[in-house]
């Protein structure tokens, strides 16, 4: 999937390069190859998007962690900086849940409260050993609307606070 998008992005610019040359002696040849450039542009933007969407889907299983490439993205996912924006994000649903504008189900933050935020708070400890899978899984439940007990009221509560003690899970703070 990388090297069809870098393929397509790779020939986009051979056609920008021969459409800028091509207008000075045919228009009509130009802007035929304008449109070939940024149709080459959009599905080389459609691979990366899948190449993402994929790794992240891949990120919640263990055993994908064989592949280099899901160990480099997942060793991104614990960098502190990375879990200081999953905590961030944890601290704000508790913060705007049952706020105008919120999409947050607010009943089911309140019942969940202290634990997304100790979850934060383990997050942001910085001797804390983190799984990736667990920092993927907080991303999956914060960002797909569609298959989040957080936001999706056709499932049922209870799955909330499953998610939570299983992202929880892979969460070690040393006492």
């Amino acid at each position: 999937m990388r090297y069809r998008g870098r393929a397509r992005f790779a020939t986009g610019v051979a056609a920008g390069v021969l459409a800028l040359g091509a207008l000075l002696y045919y228009g009509p040849l130009a802007i035929a190859l304008l449109v070939g450039v940024g149709c080459s542009l959009v599905l080389a933007g459609a691979d990366l998007y899948r190449e993402r969407e994929l790794l992240a889907m891949l990120a919640l299983d263990q055993r994908a962690y064989a592949l280099p490439q899901v160990r480099r993205y997942g060793a991104r996912l614990v960098l502190m900086s990375g879990r200081q924006r999953v905590a961030g994000a944890l601290e704000r649903v508790v913060e705007n849940a049952g706020m105008p504008g919120s999409y947050y189900l607010p009943e089911r933050v309140n019942k969940y409260r202290r634990e997304i935020a100790a979850l934060a708070s383990a997050l942001r400890a910085p001797d804390a050993r983190v799984e990736p899978t667990s920092v993927a899984r907080c991303w999956r439940l914060l960002t797909r609307a569609a298959e989040s007990p957080l936001y999706n009221r056709r499932y049922p509560a209870d799955d909330l606070g499953f998610e939570i003690r299983r992202i929880r899970a892979g969460v070690d703070q040393p006492a």
